[in-house]
């Protein structure tokens, strides 16, 4: 609350400053937007596709950004203008599969999962969130996080919708009944487990649009 009050003081003396400028209705409809959905309890998140969030987050094993690369229509993302995190000021419109088609179909040598490191810096984790794609093809997946003692344990298992539509879904996994490392980054791994679909070949399989880390 104190944060979006903050917000809003600067948005109204910027505006402010230069009323001589047309504010559309369009615009002034998305700032209040942002400042809806904007999360107080977000510890950290990395938009996938973007790199200038990516950077700094190790990521690991993931495809090239979609759909620029093979096109496609992974949902309609190209033209979202909500992405259940944010609107259409930062929505990227971009993503990236955590098994991508020149990788090997066997994790025990680095293919099906992607990887990336999040930060909860002084914050203590409780929860990831995460925007996936469940697809024309199998889009069954799991989760796995680091925890203290530096070994992966499963925290999540997602068995996909067997209909062939495409919709992007929210996933909200509950880090409380695992020992984690407080205040340390996390490492968090997503392994897909759906069988190769037609089109692998091209696309890859998984899509992931964005990740976060929060605190309750």
């Amino acid at each position: 609350m104190l944060m979006r009050k903050i917000i809003s003081i600067f948005l109204c003396g910027l505006i402010g400053a230069f009323s001589f400028l047309a504010v559309s209705p369009a615009l002034a409809v998305n700032i209040n937007n942002w400042l809806n959905n904007h999360n107080s309890n977000q510890l950290d998140l990395v938009n996938i596709g973007t790199p200038s969030s990516e950077a700094g987050h190790d990521l690991q094993g993931w495809g090239p950004i979609e759909p620029q690369t093979h096109g496609g229509n992974w949902g309609q993302i190209a033209s979202e203008t909500s992405c259940g995190l944010c609107d259409s000021l930062v929505c990227d419109k971009a993503l990236r599969v955590t098994y991508a088609s020149n990788e090997p179909d066997d994790p025990a040598i680095n293919g099906r999962m992607a990887s990336l490191t999040l930060d909860p810096k002084k914050g203590s984790a409780k929860k990831i969130k995460m925007r996936v794609l469940d697809g024309v093809g199998d889009d069954d997946f799991m989760v796995f996080v680091k925890n203290k003692k530096g070994n992966n344990v499963l925290v999540y298992t997602y068995l996909s919708d067997p209909s062939t539509a495409e919709v992007w879904k929210i996933h909200e996994i509950d880090l409380t009944p695992f020992s984690l490392a407080k205040n340390k980054p996390l490492v968090v791994t997503i392994m897909a487990t759906g069988s190769n679909w037609a089109q692998f070949g091209t696309y890859g399989q998984l899509g992931i649009d964005w990740i976060s880390l929060e605190k309750k």
